[in-house]
């Protein structure tokens, strides 16, 4: 029997349970196990994240060749996983070469692409549970934005009044005609002679600034360009313009046959217009250098000052069929030629196509720049601007109008954001003004454009600033408006709208 403490220490000295090492050995064994699992499970998130960057960069490469260069979809989806690392040897089950990646990829839109990278990782301490290696997919969205429209939503723009039916042969056409008809859109798209000093509306056209002194426009010589925007499944699309040559007018008549049609009497300009291939970077136009096939008119339209007046004055006519469509945004360049001094060319256009659609029709709309006269018999009327979806909401929309107001009194020009948007903040600047003119900033959406009989901003810019909400989210009307009180019958002037940021971005996985 043990009777005090030294017997109780001692006696536990001298026995041995046997407990204590089995315990510590299969300690370790767990903490070994554990730290192999945490060094493979790094490895994974590692490579997880590899896969991801790399997914994102094939779906940046690849979105801006939506709708219809498929081939370069391909092809720039691999670069984009290849150049990190990776080797796809299959997109979307196809041979593309020997490696042990692949790579499927599906349009969600005609401007949004989701592409899945799988690859196999090999493992570490797994190995000896029987894990060589794991399989990992990861995916990613991007979507390019699409260049502003500047226009209306319609099939048409610059559509001014008085514009008939003239040379529209057919119900389907004169059907495109009606449906143009459904937006008022109260301008006519417009370009001024080479020799027509700038300050009268047009600030890329002419080779000349005040006066016409002398070839001093350093902007001259530009193009304007036009989307005819085809969505999937037409087979033909025809392109049609109204009073396409430029011709004498006697004036700024409001009625009979040169209803709201500019004064050109004192000048002349050629005219052309040239049909291009569906664009692949829709933010610049010009580089689009591929003429499409008509099977009906041409792809490249040039007429010379007042030539052939029962073919183009006062009347449509078809400049192109384009067949065998492909979907995506035919452009439309318009310039003008010769040495005339003076002259303004007002001009519309129309599209056509065999199978309309209104829930996604085609569509016609100016891109980048919009060189307009406006003309209505009282000098008031509300004019589209531009379309502003809800993926801009928290962006910052840019307008730049050029050279605005003309007339007599005081003229005023506000602009109006789609229904339901709430308030907006705007801030504008101008560009120096010409002597006499008025003040060069503002806070409000408004701007007075003539005071008292005075241009405020003759041949200047003026750049508007408008916070987008971030709450935006415009349905069935995403337009954005300007309404004019001009105090006089016209005004000819060029207006700018984009959103500052970046075109091409990823956005959130369906």
């Amino acid at each position: 029997m043990i009777t005090n403490l030294k017997e109780l220490i001692a006696k536990a000295r001298t026995e041995d349970g046997g407990f204590s090492l089995p315990f510590i050995a299969g300690t370790l064994v767990l903490l070994l196990g554990m730290s192999a699992f945490a060094i493979d499970l790094g490895w994974f998130y590692l490579n997880g994240s590899r896969i991801q960057r790399a997914a994102d960069s094939s779906a940046l490469a690849g979105v801006v060749f939506l709708p219809s260069d498929l081939g370069n979809v391909t092809a720039k989806t691999v670069d984009g996983a290849n150049a990190n690392g990776y080797e796809v040897g299959t997109v979307n089950g196809t041979g593309v070469g020997g490696g042990p990646d692949s790579l499927d990829w599906i349009p969600l839109e005609d401007n949004k692409l989701q592409v899945t990278l799988t690859s196999s990782v090999d493992t570490f301490f797994l190995k000896a549970l029987g894990f060589d290696e794991l399989t990992m997919s990861r995916t990613a969205t991007a979507q390019y934005i699409k260049p502003v429209p500047l226009g209306a939503p319609a099939n048409c723009i610059g559509i001014g009044e008085g514009v008939g039916t003239d040379g529209l042969v057919g119900s389907d056409v004169l059907d495109a005609f009606d449906r143009c008809n459904d937006f008022t859109q109260n301008f006519w798209s417009a370009i001024n002679g080479r020799r027509t000093a700038k300050e009268h509306g047009d600030p890329y056209g002419p080779t000349c600034n005040y006066q016409c002194t002398g070839g001093n426009n350093p902007t001259h010589d530009q193009y304007y360009y036009f989307a005819v925007d085809v969505p999937a499944g037409q087979t033909w699309v025809d392109v049609f313009l109204y009073d396409a040559a430029f011709y004498d007018r006697s004036g700024f008549a409001e009625t009979g046959d040169e209803e709201s049609l500019s004064d050109s009497s004192t000048g002349g300009t050629n005219m052309n217009f040239r049909l291009f291939q569906p664009d692949v970077t829709t933010q610049t136009p010009e580089d689009n250098n591929t003429g499409v096939s008509c099977s009906n008119g041409t792809n490249n339209l040039s007429i010379n000052s007042g030539s052939s007046s029962g073919t183009y004055r006062n009347r449509w006519s078809r400049m192109c069929r384009i067949s065998s469509v492909v979907e995506g945004i035919y452009v439309l360049r318009v310039s003008n030629g010769g040495d005339s001094i003076g002259g303004n060319n007002s001009y519309s256009i129309l599209a056509n196509s065999n199978n309309f659609d209104p829930s996604n029709p085609v569509r016609v709309y100016a891109i980048n720049e919009m060189s307009i006269f406006t003309n209505d018999d009282d000098g008031e009327a509300t004019v589209y601007i531009a379309e502003v979806d809800p993926v801009h909401a928290n962006k910052t929309l840019q307008l730049r109008f050029f050279d605005p107001g003309e007339g007599a009194g005081n003229a005023t020009m506000q602009v109006v954001p789609p229904p339901g948007t709430g308030s907006i903040s705007c801030s504008w600047t101008a560009t120096n003004v010409r002597p006499g003119g008025g003040p060069n900033s503002g806070s409000s959406c408004t701007i007075n454009s003539t005071v008292s009989g005075t241009a405020q901003y003759d041949g200047e810019w003026i750049t508007m600033l408008i916070d987008i909400p971030p709450t935006y989210n415009c349905t069935t009307d995403c337009f954005w408006k300007m309404n004019l009180d001009l105090n006089t019958s016209h005004d000819r002037t060029t207006w700018e709208a984009k959103v500052i940021g970046n075109p091409v971005a990823l956005v959130p996985n369906e």
